[in-house]
């Protein structure tokens, strides 16, 4: 018994070194094999994979895998663009692995800051056969070292030049700039954008930087004042900031808010300031639905797509997969917005227009 138990366990702890003394040639040979770094003879391979096939047993997966040439799994790379993961994130999560499953694919989720160990560890040593990665920044070196790797991915989010390579995002420049058009039908002119935290957007994260132009560019066009400020992701900096928007100039009559986490002390610190929404100050933002219908007054929102854009992901990362040859599909998304009790007409008193007018 105790010789069975020994031999399942080193079984279980299979090294390159054991498959090269099992084969009679050399660990380099092996690895050479195995990562395609050079070719090696047909009766060198055969003998390799023989060895393989003995030494991983049942229990070794990765193994089987080797000899496949395949892992029959994907990777999830969704580094939290806040201190954790958003409603959108979570829910990303969940519609990715229910897809994958239909597709026969096992997912590995990584939510790690440490993104160079990630890649070495998944992607450098081919744990998995593609990779889908979220949080995208206009420059990205994530997308540049997928690109060398020669590794399937799909991009969540594009960079600033992604004419080469394959993705779904939300287009929020055009979203955006819907919002302002919207506000500015209902008479606003004087609007405050509430953009995700500073080193975020410094960072180039593109979701930050198509918001900003789509709203400031629409704001020009239209003759209007536009004001940007960032916002870190929480409810306290959402208040905080709002406090001080407020306290240094309140003229604002409708808010554009693209940092859903900060909503709460939004709303929060205009109550406190006796501001009443809408009849003081609208408010337009993208979030997901089941927030949106919490908040009092229900808030006018774009929720995220994660449905779609998880299913698109999946799919056209599975089809590279099935057929190499393919070329990149893009795939752009423009949410429709429900209206709530958030928005309403500008108010008379604070509207520049209807000043100009009188004067």
């Amino acid at each position: 018994m105790e010789e069975v138990v020994a031999r399942k366990s080193e079984a279980r702890r299979v090294r390159i070194y054991d498959i090269a003394r099992h084969a009679g040639v050399s660990a380099t040979t092996v690895s050479a094999m195995l990562t395609g770094n050079r070719p090696v003879s047909p009766a060198t391979r055969t003998r390799v994979e023989r060895s393989i096939a003995t030494l991983g047993y049942r229990a070794n997966a990765s193994a089987k895998a080797l000899v496949r040439g395949r892992t029959d799994s994907i990777a999830l790379l969704i580094p939290p663009a806040g201190r954790s993961l958003s409603v959108f994130e979570v829910d990303f999560i969940a519609r990715v692995v229910q897809q994958a499953r239909a597709s026969d694919y096992d997912v590995l989720v990584s939510t790690s800051l440490e993104q160079e160990k990630v890649f070495a560890r998944l992607v450098e040593e081919e744990r998995v056969d593609g990779v889908i990665l979220l949080e995208i920044c206009l420059e990205d070196h994530r997308v540049e070292r997928l690109v060398e790797s020669g590794m399937p991915f799909v991009a969540v989010g594009r960079t600033a030049d992604p004419g080469s390579i394959s993705w779904v995002d939300i287009d929020f420049a055009g979203l955006v700039r819907d919002f302002v058009r919207y506000l500015c039908d209902l008479g606003h002119d004087d609007l405050v954008l509430v953009n995700t935290p500073r080193p975020l957007y410094d960072r180039g994260y593109g979701p930050a930087h198509r918001a900003q132009s789509g709203f400031l560019e629409a704001c020009g066009e239209l003759g209007l004042r536009g004001r940007v400020v960032y916002c870190d992701s929480n409810p306290e900096a959402g208040f905080r900031v709002m406090s001080e928007i407020l306290a240094e100039d309140s003229s604002f009559t409708g808010l554009v808010v693209t940092n859903d986490y900060a909503v709460g002390g939004i709303y929060q610190a205009l109550t406190l300031e006796g501001r009443r929404i809408p009849r003081d100050t609208s408010i337009i933002s993208v979030t997901d639905a089941r927030w949106a219908e919490a908040f009092s007054p229900r808030l006018t929102a774009a929720p995220p797509p994660v449905e779609e854009m998880a299913v698109a992901a999946v799919r056209i990362l599975t089809a590279k997969l099935a057929d190499p040859a393919l070329p990149p599909v893009q795939h752009l998304i423009l949410p429709p917005v429900t209206l709530r009790e958030s928005t309403a007409a500008a108010p008379v008193r604070l509207s520049s227009r209807v000043l100009d007018r009188l004067q």
